[in-house]
């Protein structure tokens, strides 16, 4: 990976963690105005609800993994609602209207399939990108090294059979994004 590529990546995190602060921020500040001493009142209960929440979803989820695991079976999607109860709860749990928001969402069990699978189709459509200007053929020949004395089938002669030709590699990829029309 290159260091300056490295270095700009963390330093649009650092500014992204600054915007989302100074929102945090703005949010309180605006609801304090509107609502008085209940926006207080409102991040207290939501971090009690955060940990109560976690703790429930944590087991179910656990719990699950866990027979999933002893099935045999892969735990796919198991795994990622796990994953999306850890994140929710720590949300929920630091004080912040807008980290709560998006924390009880990812909590709430009717409301943790359509993240899971906004999140896939994301996921999916950044790994399942081909690079421009990535060859679809490549052009060449094949030549053996040294013709063998022995081959496994009798009927070819090693020393006289050339087989020229070309390798096409179509990418499957590209014919069922074709189909579907993107």
């Amino acid at each position: 990976m290159n260091p300056k590529a490295g270095l700009w990546k963390l330093a649009l995190t650092g500014v992204l963690i600054v915007l989302l602060v100074v929102a945090e921020l703005a949010a309180i500040i605006w609801v304090a105005g509107e609502l008085g001493w209940w926006t207080l009142a409102i991040l207290i209960s939501t971090t009690v609800l955060g940990v109560v929440l976690l703790q429930r979803e944590w087991r179910k989820a656990w719990g699950a993994l866990a027979e999933t695991l002893k099935s045999g079976q892969l735990p796919g999607g198991r795994l990622a609602d796990a994953t999306l109860i850890l994140l929710g709860g720590v949300l929920l749990v630091m004080p912040g209207l807008i980290s709560d928001t998006i924390g009880l969402l990812l909590l709430l069990p009717f409301t943790r399939p359509f993240i899971r699978s906004a999140i896939t189709w994301w996921a999916s459509r950044k790994i399942g990108t081909t690079p421009p200007g990535a060859p679809g053929v490549v052009e060449g020949e094949v030549l053996p090294e040294e013709p063998h004395s022995d081959t496994l089938i009798p009927e070819i002669d090693p020393h006289t059979q050339t087989i020229r030709g070309e390798v096409l590699d179509e990418d499957p990829r590209s014919a069922d994004r074709d189909r579907l029309g993107d």
